[in-house]
């Protein structure tokens, strides 16, 4: 254990801000932000407060923080930006270590980890990519086993093929996009969470899936958008 013991988890890559405090002890808080129907996000506004609200419910404060994970999406590209650059200045601010993970891993980790209800068994992340897409993240041989790809995008009416090229049929699906497309899922015999915050990406899940994972410089921990952006810049295109 060092002198700063506090893990401190940030994600912003979905409609959901959300921040989680690891201490010593088990302690742990996760503070979760979602917006009401029709409205935007609010991770500008609220992830530092979050955070500050976090780490004072496990009795810390920001020099305690010795590491801190970031979830580097996929998602929405102004979202993605916002916790990556948060946990960017963060680190440099306060000495703290820095882990990037992809966010799938944390609903991966809350459906497959250890002592979850689907514990080791294989599970799919299903995300709304919006633009009538989906993201799928697979974990065939459960979360121990990593992700053996990179989170990939299909269009809605694609679902089914996808689920028939994956080869091991997936025990559960996870995520926004598995309750948007319940249906598909569960007519190829995956179960899917009746309970929506099975869908929404847990703070303390999110710290749990970067344990084994190196800390990285700032700099080198960057946002995993898996597609261009809607609007790029004229000098890009050119």
């Amino acid at each position: 254990m060092t002198d700063r013991p506090v893990v401190l988890g940030l994600d912003t890559a979905t409609p959901a801000t959300v921040a989680a405090a690891v201490a010593p002890g088990a302690r742990s808080a996760t503070r979760i932000e979602v917006p009401a129907a029709g409205e935007r996000p609010g991770h500008t506004r609220l992830l530092l407060g979050l955070a500050e609200d976090a780490l004072t419910a496990v009795g810390a404060g920001w020099g305690d923080v010795g590491r801190i994970v970031v979830g580097l999406g996929p998602g929405t590209f102004t979202g993605i930006r916002v916790g990556v650059a948060t946990a960017r200045a963060l680190a440099l601010a306060h000495g703290a270590g820095l882990v990037g993970i992809a966010t799938p891993a944390a609903l991966a980790e809350a459906a497959g980890g250890p002592g979850a209800p689907f514990e080791g068994r294989p599970v799919l992340v299903v995300q709304d990519a919006r633009r009538r897409e989906l993201f799928l993240t697979w974990f065939p041989d459960g979360v121990a086993g990593g992700a053996a790809v990179v989170p990939w995008t299909v269009p809605h009416d694609g679902l089914a093929a996808a689920l028939a090229d994956l080869g091991t049929p997936p025990a559960v699906a996870v995520g926004d996009g598995a309750l948007a497309f319940r249906d598909v899922l569960t007519g190829a015999g995956v179960e899917v969470p009746e309970d929506p915050a099975s869908h929404a990406v847990d703070g303390a899940a999110l710290i749990r899936a970067a344990a084994a994972s190196p800390v990285g410089a700032p700099g080198d921990v960057r946002p995993l958008y898996v597609r261009d952006a809607d609007a790029v810049p004229t000098a890009e295109r050119r």
